[in-house]
């Protein structure tokens, strides 16, 4: 229990102070001339916040972690979807996911995690709690 905080912690420290890299936004994504860069995690963090998730057994501990980095870090849409794939179930991963959206740095693209979800219907459910408009 002790490593697996020790671990995060590290992953969280090194986090804030690496450089991210950039990202580019896709077509009528916000910006001038209808693209913009966006600021992601390194494969160097993605790495390490890979490594502390998949060291998790139990999706409640996976979480626990998902959210602190997400917190402390910048994370695109395609980040969020390979750590989202590390849980089990997908009540868990539409919880994540929604919680990371206030963070994510190119929420224009969440429209990308559909095939994160087992069941569309978790899907359809993230959408409508954060795109407003989105029909099933």
């Amino acid at each position: 229990m002790k490593r697996v905080w020790l671990v995060a912690l590290m992953v969280l420290v090194t986090m804030s102070g690496m450089a991210q890299r950039p990202h580019q936004g896709a077509p009528g994504d916000r910006g001038r001339g209808g693209r913009h860069r966006v600021e992601c995690a390194t494969p160097q963090q993605m790495s390490m916040t890979m490594q502390v998730l998949e060291q998790q057994s139990f999706d409640d501990k996976k979480l626990e972690i998902a959210k602190l980095c997400v917190t402390l870090g910048h994370f695109c849409t395609d980040d969020l979807a390979r750590m989202a794939a590390k849980f089990t179930f997908d009540d868990k991963r539409l919880e994540f996911l929604l919680y990371a959206y206030d963070y994510c740095e190119d929420p224009e693209r969440y429209y990308a995690l559909r095939d994160v979800f087992t069941f569309r219907s978790n899907f359809d459910t993230l959408m409508e709690s954060v795109m407003p408009g989105y029909r099933r």
